[in-house]
């Protein structure tokens, strides 16, 4: 499955250099002095056209590993990130200190902004997002047993990211809730939502919901759209987040993909994963039997006797009688 991942990582940066490209000239030619946007440029359309091939894209390749090669994800989320840790958890560790850098670096640097006590609070949140990355990594070939102290810490690792981009989302609509041009902040608005849901579908392991699919497509595409909002003029610091969230899923994206193993492998190895995962085929119903016809007399109600009481009370008087005898 390693080629399969990397085929599939490498797709996703293709698609995202496109994404910059695109981004890039459309800020140059679409946009009037004023800031208004020129009604029909073309490179709108080819925006479009990118995030639609993209989504397509990934989609076949999850609807690949599901139905044609019918992969299933380990339960456990460090078994679902199993790789080499010498190499796994530096790259890791990498993307945790620029994640802080940069929450930091945009805590000093939003002080002349309009929503300085917002951007401040998400540069507080960032540096608890870096930590929940790096607790989610580092649970790397570790087994989370249901109810251990391992399975609590993932849990609450997972929500910080989640928790992160939430909060994101509050403060760009506040930045652009005035702002009349859709495409001056809509990439910024895909970015952040689809990183949430694949922050949501990660965290989906360490709650004991794997969705593996969902979560690949939603890494994956999510890279694409942080990498398309580079271009954009916004914060250093905020630039340099978006970037490391971007590489942030594609390592997930990478190692959920490499560790995908046949169904039936996972089915035989976790009993009731493949239900956990939504995977498993409904049984049949057994049908009912039916009811063989015995014969006689086909009648119907004309050749029925009716019974007389006579009839009804015979046993019950011969065993009076013989009481009495």
């Amino acid at each position: 499955m390693r080629k399969h991942a990397l085929t599939l990582t490498c797709t996703a940066c293709v698609f995202g250099a496109f994404g910059v490209f695109c981004r890039w000239i459309q800020g140059m030619s679409a946009f009037e002095e004023n800031g208004l946007y020129k009604t029909g440029n073309a490179w709108g359309f080819i925006l479009i056209i990118l995030y639609l091939a993209a989504a397509g894209a990934m989609i076949g390749f999850a609807l690949y590993f599901r139905r044609h090669e019918k992969l299933a994800s380990p339960p456990e989320f460090g078994l679902a990130i199993a790789g080499n840790a010498r190499l796994g958890l530096p790259v890791a560790a990498a993307l945790t200190l620029a994640m802080a850098a940069g929450s930091v670096m945009l805590f000093v640097t939003a002080g002349g902004e309009t929503f300085a006590p917002l951007l401040r609070l998400l540069a507080l949140l960032g540096l608890l997002c870096a930590a929940g990355f790096m607790g989610l990594a580092g649970s790397m070939n570790k087994p989370s047993p249901g109810g251990s102290g391992r399975e609590a810490g993932l849990c609450l690792a997972s929500a910080l990211p989640v928790v992160f981009c939430c909060f994101w989302l509050v403060v760009s609509y506040r930045q652009d809730a005035a702002t009349s041009v859709v495409w001056s902040y809509a990439p910024e608005i895909i970015a952040i939502t689809v990183t949430l849901l694949a922050f949501y579908y990660v965290a989906g392991h360490a709650y004991g919901r794997p969705r593996p699919f969902s979560a690949i497509f939603f890494c994956e595409f999510g890279a694409f759209c942080c990498f398309v909002t580079l271009p954009d003029e916004r914060l250093f610091a905020l630039q340099g987040i978006f970037f490391v969230l971007a590489v942030m899923q594609l390592y997930f994206g990478l190692l959920l993909t490499a560790n995908l193993r046949p169904a039936e492998e996972i089915d035989e190895k976790f009993p009731g994963a493949l239900e956990a995962e939504g995977l498993a085929e409904p049984e049949e119903e057994p049908e009912e039997p039916e009811l063989e016809d015995m014969g006689g007399d086909s009648g119907g109600e004309e050749s029925f006797v009716e019974v007389t009481e006579q009839y009804l009370g015979g046993e019950e008087d011969a065993a009076d009688e013989s009481q009495k005898k």
